[in-house]
């Protein structure tokens, strides 16, 4: 069965929207490709130490070490989304479950797919179809739900010092929550289609946003003012990536572009 699970994966996102500005001999060093996976990949982290875990539509999760994959079952539909937090993997899927590896323990489930994850301090969140936000403690204290959205959640972004939560909405809207009480602080942007992707500069206190309709945009996280608007006649946006340096934004769009922002 592993044996047809044929796809790709790339270690370095910049490269598949730089190859073009790089020496080709820097780029022919930089990449490889990961095969194994019998269904698209629809999730990708890297942990602090280079290891690559996967979420893909064939239900499972890998983990690649030195470019072999160790599969995680136990997902019963496609997997969304997956994340590293310390030394423990945290996956979510269109089975409505929130899931920790290596064991595969269910630590949260939702009433409809899960398409985001995010760290905050003893918590793991997840944005779900069913309009809600979960907080899940990983002591096995009781989890909140927090609502407010009018439609599915699609992303989820957290400020520098983890106290506030932001989450985008197929609603059209981006809210930010405070952590501790669960409460709304402030509804950021009410925009007319719907939102798919964020991506948070805590430090320089701005938040980007990719829809439907292709517009991509930079706000400011206190105000939701605008800062900047990078949008093109391509969508809808389909996925966001700050460099680590923070000085580029990756934004790829449903017509096979990646732009990247100075």
């Amino acid at each position: 069965m592993r044996a047809h699970r044929q796809s790709k994966v790339w270690r370095r996102w910049l490269l598949a929207a730089g190859a073009c500005l790089l020496p080709l001999s820097v780029v022919a060093d930089e990449f490889f490709t990961l095969k194994g996976h019998g269904g698209p990949i629809m999730g990708i982290a890297v942990s602090a130490t280079g290891e690559i875990a996967t979420a893909s539509f064939d239900n499972a999760v890998g983990l690649w070490r030195n470019r072999k994959p160790h599969w995680m079952d136990g997902h019963e539909a496609a997997v969304n989304t997956v994340m590293f937090a310390g030394d423990q993997i945290y996956s979510g899927s269109d089975d409505f479950t929130l899931r920790r590896w290596p064991d595969g323990e269910v630590i949260g489930r939702h009433q409809g797919k899960i398409m985001a994850i995010a760290a905050l301090p003893g918590l793991i969140a997840t944005a779900s179809w069913d309009g809600s936000i979960g907080l899940w403690p990983l002591d096995g204290g009781t989890a909140q739900q927090l609502k407010g959205h009018n439609s599915g959640v699609n992303a989820l972004a957290v400020s520098g010092d983890k106290a506030t939560l932001y989450s985008a909405s197929s609603d059209g809207s981006i809210r930010a929550w405070d952590v501790e009480s669960g409460q709304e602080k402030i509804q950021l942007v009410r925009h007319g289609f719907a939102i798919n992707e964020l991506a948070i500069d805590p430090a320089k206190n701005w938040l980007a946003y990719g829809s439907v309709d292709g517009v991509t945009r930079v706000i400011d996280l206190s105000t939701g003012n605008e800062i900047a608007d990078f949008t093109l006649e391509r969508r809808p946006i389909l996925a966001l990536a700050l460099s680590p340096d923070g000085t580029r934004l990756a934004v790829g769009d449903g017509e096979g572009f990646i732009m990247v922002i100075d």
